[in-house]
């Protein structure tokens, strides 16, 4: 009860925070669904990204599958704990992590990964790793394709800053082979970057 309270109550100045001060939008709410098993999966610019997101998601509870470096600080990694993240060694299969995650989504609640796994800043998507296809196509869990724009120069806005959901990306349970693997990989990779496209297309002149 307690934990909800606080979570609801930083969760409410974050978004006060990231929309109304710092003018971020977020496009596509509509797209999110109220309940089931989900991965949210936003491509990643910056540090802000996944308070950022996780208030874009405004009706369900992200919980992010984060580098395992990030719980080295007691402080830093019991906040992390506390909204739902868990820690994920990078560079080899990460079993307990990979528990974790099936337990969350067995749960009905959405999973967070950073399908490039790290931050790229020039503007492009960087190569997706394998581990949010594995996810999906061993659950059959379906994709929330997010397009992160513009977080990269925060604080400072040199041009339009905007999260936008897409549509969820049905994904058949079955076997992830490499070859699934990356044709889910390609799918959402695309989607994000036509996203992205769309926006700025929209938005080219502000």
């Amino acid at each position: 009860m307690i934990r909800h309270i606080v979570y609801s109550t930083v969760r409410r100045i974050l978004e006060f925070f990231f929309i109304r001060i710092m003018g971020i939008r977020v496009e596509g709410r509509e797209n999110i669904p109220d309940c089931g098993p989900l991965i949210a999966a936003p491509n990643h610019c910056s540090n802000w990204d996944p308070p950022i997101v996780g208030i874009a998601v405004n009706n369900r509870l992200v919980h992010y599958m984060a580098k395992e470096e990030l719980f080295h600080s007691p402080v830093i990694g019991a906040v992390f704990r506390y909204v739902g993240a868990f820690p994920v060694k990078r560079g080899s299969v990460d079993r307990t992590a990979l528990r974790c995650a099936m337990k969350i989504l067995k749960q009905g609640e959405v999973l967070g990964i950073f399908p490039e796994g790290t931050r790229i800043r020039n503007g492009h998507l960087g190569p997706f790793h394998s581990g949010m296809a594995s996810i999906a196509l061993m659950t059959g869990t379906p994709i929330l394709p997010i397009a992160v724009v513009g977080t990269k120069d925060l604080p400072r806005r040199t041009g339009p800053t905007a999260v936008i959901i897409g549509e969820p990306i049905p994904v058949k349970r079955q076997r992830a082979t490499e070859g699934l693997v990356k044709e889910v990989n390609e799918l959402v990779s695309h989607t994000i970057s036509e996203m992205i496209q769309e926006y700025q297309r929209r938005h080219e002149n502000l």
